[in-house]
């Protein structure tokens, strides 16, 4: 090769962008060089189970792509497939790193945003109740684990079902209890024209029990308790406290409860 085109091969070589190694069809958090790190897995029956790729510290050929195809939805499997050596299961086999028919909690437990159509969400938290239980004091039994498949009232936990199993006031606190144990979180009143609204029920529950507002001033129910600014001044909704006597008034700071 003449000096002369060795000198363009190299400007040619110089000039090209350097390739960029990315994960392919991946979505997750953080990362390295390109690599997701956390990748959340959407499972049809346990929820979602989050892999770490920094966890594991292996080089990227060990599972890929024999083990992992690099693209979504291309590696579906089954825990009975685990148990027999695919997938996770082809290091989770109890010798290499624990096994895949091991605690259910290492890799499944998280906490659970359960939707009522009244109240808002009930947190149930795993962790607090794996420190005294084992999964199969409570799966399948009392709670199936699939989605949407362990539906139970208020009545029916009264009478023992689903939550009420062990929380009958004897073995844990009582379902019919104090409700702000499992339904009081905080609520956000969306409010385009004045700023949103945070309606603290730790701030209140502290000072107030659950039938000093309901279901008389507030019904708990989605969407049934809309008032206005002109409502509230005349003791309706907020305004039955918030009247400058018992509470500072509605009519006052704005900023109190807006966020402007």
């Amino acid at each position: 090769m003449s000096r002369r085109w060795f000198l363009i091969l190299i400007l040619l070589l110089i000039g090209s962008p350097a390739p960029v190694l990315h994960a392919v069809g991946m979505s997750g958090m953080g990362g390295v060089g390109g690599m997701v790190d956390k990748l959340s897995i959407q499972t049809k029956s346990v929820g979602t189970v989050v892999f770490s790729h920094s966890l594991h510290a292996l080089k990227c050929n060990v599972c890929h792509p024999s083990i992992f195809k690099k693209k979504n939805n291309s590696n579906h499997v089954t825990m009975e497939l685990m148990e027999q050596g695919r997938s996770c299961g082809a290091c989770h086999n109890g010798r290499q790193a624990f096994n895949v028919t091991g605690d259910c909690v290492t890799c499944h437990a998280g906490d659970i945003a359960i939707k009522t159509k009244t109240v808002g969400k009930a947190m149930f938290s795993h962790e607090v109740h794996i420190d005294m239980y084992g999964c199969e004091d409570c799966h399948p039994d009392l709670f199936k684990p699939r989605n949407n498949s362990n539906h139970a009232t208020m009545d029916a936990m009264a009478e023992g079902a689903s939550c009420g199993a062990c929380h009958d006031g004897d073995s844990a606190f009582g379902v019919t209890g104090d409700c702000a144990t499992c339904h009081a979180g905080d609520i956000l009143y969306k409010d385009e024209d004045n700023g949103n609204v945070v309606f603290p029920h730790t701030a209140h529950i502290d000072m107030f029990g659950c039938d000093e507002c309901h279901p008389d001033l507030f019904k708990p129910k989605r969407g049934a308790n809309r008032a206005s600014m002109e409502d509230m001044e005349n003791g309706e909704s907020c305004g039955a406290c918030h009247d400058g006597d018992s509470a500072f008034g509605v009519a006052e700071d704005c900023e109190s409860c807006h966020d402007m």
